[in-house]
């Protein structure tokens, strides 16, 4: 199970902060019953929260101050189950400087050998180019606080560069990622040190509507597609399934369900 829960890890870590810089918090903190209502909307303006963009490539766009978020994620095969979560927070003003301080928590499943076994600080750093719709951030994700000593899990972090783009359009609005990074991201079945390489990471996403999302996403050589959701629009809440490795480049040989849940909320 330690590859597996090396890469819920990392899925959570990458995942939730794409979506976290999307949010629209509630500053109230307060949601009636009527919030969990699930409708359609027809702009992106009505909703708390926005269809993630990636699946694993490290988003380009990055969090601002008062912004908080949680996440819970999991992975999933015919044989073996993981899962994790991650908290965060966002600072600064992406419009000037901003990012991410998130605590990435592994397992939450206590079958497995111990939950909570392990624990990552993740930092990002980025600014958003508003008159062209991009943003670039710098990120290091992984820095070991806590493990199993008898887990496999590497306590190498990874250092990431990463740009989004967004593509807005009256059909169908898109976002591309592309960007490069060391250790996690190098191609799974590569053995050696990865701390000195670089490798690229791409990811695209196409908006069918403002409350979903469809993406592709290639990084560390995996192949992943799925979908974004939002299903009630006043609340900050979203949600992505994904099939991880459709090409089976992983030693497992087979492809995975991946799902993540995340909300955000204003500090």
């Amino acid at each position: 199970m330690g590859r597996l829960q090396k890469v819920v890890l990392g899925m959570l870590a990458l995942s939730s902060l794409t979506l976290a810089g999307g949010f629209h918090v509630n500053k109230s903190n307060k949601y009636n019953f009527t919030d969990f209502a699930v409708y359609k909307v027809d702009r992106f303006n009505e909703l708390r929260a926005v269809p993630g963009f990636s699946l694993g490539a490290p988003s380009g766009m990055v969090s601002r101050k008062h912004a908080g978020y949680v996440s819970v994620s999991g992975i999933k095969d015919k044989d073996d189950i993981d899962g994790g979560m991650i908290l965060g927070m966002g600072y600064g003003d992406p419009n000037k400087i901003g990012g991410d301080i998130s605590l990435s928590i592994g397992s939450v499943n206590p079958s497995d050998g111990g939950a909570f076994n392990r624990g990552a600080l993740n930092l990002s750093v980025g600014h958003n180019f508003t008159d062209y719709l991009l943003g670039v951030s710098f990120g290091i994700d992984g820095i070991n606080l806590w493990h199993d000593n008898d887990d496999d899990h590497d306590t190498n972090p990874s250092m990431y560069l990463s740009t989004t783009k967004l593509i807005p359009n009256d059909i169908a609005p898109m976002t591309f990622t592309v960007g490069v990074g060391n250790n996690n991201y190098a191609k799974v079945n590569e053995t050696g040190d990865k701390k000195d390489k670089i490798y690229p990471f791409v990811s695209g996403a196409i908006y069918l509507m403002p409350q979903l999302s469809l993406i592709g996403d290639y990084t560390s050589k995996i192949a992943t597609v799925g979908v974004s959701f939002v299903p009630f629009p006043r609340l900050p809440i979203a949600m992505s399934l994904g099939a991880y490795d459709i090409t089976k480049e992983r030693k497992e040989d087979k492809v995975s369900l991946i799902g993540t849940l995340s909300m955000a909320f204003y500090l």
